[in-house]
């Protein structure tokens, strides 16, 4: 089955270009990791479902001294350009094609691309005038998007559990069911501060200085509420392992090798495979990382803390 196939009627009209018919005039800037963003051709009802959702990080205009904002056009189509979906039973995942300089999404409702001209930008095409089924897939869009920019600001978007102790942060990563929800759980018992479960942003500052993990407002059982933008200086990468409570340091290579697994969209684009490897093994040159076993309590935290003191 060829790209589109599934949720698209034609699909070998997919746009070519970033061109279309505006829903409105209305446009909205959201800021955080990567960001700002700005999201134009929008009607009244989809500005406000986008601000609902976003709360604090959607304001009018960017924040004074910020880099000018990614685009986002959004343009009309009519629904009979999709085709009907049978969800039962069937997980759902948006078909993506990657090119050179471009990569098409198809999904629910929606078409997009993200494009480098030379700087990236995004268009999605979509029948929906707001409310939650149209705000759910412009997030489906928005995180490919946020994935994309971070990897060009030499950063990259984990799966991954984001953990504030003290000024610092720490990132436990693994695949599904490995302990991230748990972790996260298990820490805020002890009043630490669960930035994410789900997605978190890791990117150099642009003056220098330590890494820095930032929350990103993507789903996840715990931290996903939208608030002012925030991020803290990461302290060590971790991989999980349930277990007893225990602590091994990784090689470079095995901890670039996992965190490939854990950066979503990017690893399985063969035209920016090697572009994610580079980012990754400066991360991990500048940081610790380690094997993290721990049973259900939070007697990991005085291991983690030992071996990585506050600088």
């Amino acid at each position: 089955m060829g790209f589109g196939d599934v949720f698209l009627r034609h699909p070998d009209l997919f746009p070519a270009r970033r061109v279309g018919d505006p829903w409105g005039d209305e446009s909205l800037v959201i800021d955080f990791a990567g960001g700002p963003y700005r999201f134009t051709g929008l009607t009244t009802a989809q500005a406000e479902t986008l601000a609902e959702r976003f709360g604090e990080m959607a304001c009018d205009a960017p924040p004074a001294g910020s880099p000018e904002p990614v685009s986002i056009a959004l343009y009309r189509v009519p629904d009979t350009e999709f085709l009907p979906v049978d969800l039962d039973g069937w997980s759902y995942t948006f078909d993506r094609h990657y090119l050179e300089h471009a990569v098409e999404i198809a999904g629910l409702d929606f078409m997009a691309r993200v494009d480098w001209c030379p700087n990236l930008v995004g268009t999605l095409w979509t029948p929906l005038d707001g409310g939650p089924f149209f705000r759910s897939q412009v997030e489906n869009f928005f995180r490919l998007l946020v994935a994309y920019r971070l990897l060009a600001l030499g950063g990259v978007l984990f799966h991954s559990a984001g953990v504030v102790s003290g000024e610092r942060s720490f990132l436990f990563l693994g695949p599904s069911g490995a302990g991230k929800t748990t972790i996260s759980r298990l820490s805020l018992t002890t009043g630490r501060e669960v930035l994410s479960d789900d997605m978190n942003a890791l990117c150099p500052p642009p003056g220098g200085g330590p890494v820095r993990l930032e929350k990103l407002p993507f789903a996840g059982d715990l931290g996903n509420q939208p608030g002012k933008r925030r991020s803290f200086p990461l302290a060590a990468f971790c991989r999980l392992r349930q277990g007893e409570h225990g602590l091994k340091p990784l090689r470079a290579a095995e901890s670039v090798a996992f965190l490939v697994g854990c950066a979503p969209f990017i690893n399985a684009d063969p035209h920016r495979l090697d572009a994610l490897t580079d980012n990754l093994l400066r991360l991990v040159r500048s940081l610790p990382a380690f094997e993290l076993s721990f049973a259900k309590d939070a007697g990991f935290w005085p291991l983690l803390e030992e071996a990585c003191p506050p600088q």
